[in-house]
């Protein structure tokens, strides 16, 4: 899908790992969630994160945020803290035990659904893996305040289930980031967010080049797209931007 994709150079990173052009604010918050192991998301998917959400804002683009897919909070924390205080946010997750890939699934997404259904799972630095958690909905809360996130003052809900029954957009959507691993949950965000997404808005598909099923729904989505949009993967994400109203 993306061979034709054209790529430019990157900007300059320090030892951290983070570009030296970030400010010290930035820099900071991604630092503390990286040392807090609250993120799997790389450095450079992070800063991605981080610019996309600020450029929607700098555009003053409406509709809501969305997230599908937190883990323990880390890429919601971040995006709390970028965003407007008015402007909703929405993430949504199942808050447990990820569930099973059907056969629309690719060989390495089963294989890494074994491993963590045995138990097998290591989670960020050692830890223990976060979906065998039974409290994950109160953990991330708690990570969020932590941070300075309260949810009712600062619009962020949290919805607690699979995103095929929960996730229903019916106003327009400024951006979403979609981190929900396998086919069937991939395939239902982009059909779902895709058309009530706004021109200029973007969707952030954390893992794209990480798992297979991912990988299919994406590109079985984007070859329906009669509109005009454009890719961007150079974070190791790949970024959809909507550049007209057509679906």
């Amino acid at each position: 899908m993306l061979e034709g994709l054209k790529r430019v150079a990157g900007r300059i990173v320090g030892k951290s790992g983070l570009p030296r052009d970030l400010s010290a604010e930035d820099r900071l918050l991604l630092s503390r969630i990286r040392a807090d192991k609250l993120t799997y998301l790389s450095d450079k998917k992070l800063v991605s994160l981080l610019s996309t959400v600020r450029s929607i804002e700098a555009a003053g683009l409406p509709g809501v945020f969305i997230e599908a897919g937190c883990a323990l909070g880390g890429s919601a924390i971040l995006i709390a803290n970028v965003k407007r205080t008015e402007r909703p946010f929405e993430v949504y997750d199942v808050f447990g035990m990820i569930p099973p890939p059907t056969q629309e699934d690719t060989p390495d997404v089963h294989l890494r659904y074994q491993t963590i259904v045995q138990g097998q799972s290591t989670g960020i630095a050692g830890d223990p893996y976060y979906g065998y958690r039974d409290d994950l909905y109160d953990l991330v809360q708690a990570n969020l305040y932590r941070y300075g996130v309260d949810p009712q003052r600062d619009g962020v809900t949290l919805v607690k289930g699979l995103v095929q029954d929960t996730l229903h957009p019916s106003a327009a959507v400024a951006f979403a980031h979609v981190d929900v691993d396998w086919y069937e949950p991939v395939k239902t965000c982009l059909q779902r967010i895709f058309p009530q997404l706004v021109v200029g808005g973007s969707i952030i598909l954390d893992d794209y080049h990480d798992w297979g099923g991912c990988r299919k729904a994406t590109d079985e989505f984007l070859r329906g797209v009669t509109g005009t949009f454009m890719l961007d993967d150079r974070a190791g994400s790949l970024r959809i931007t909507k550049v007209d109203h057509r679906h």
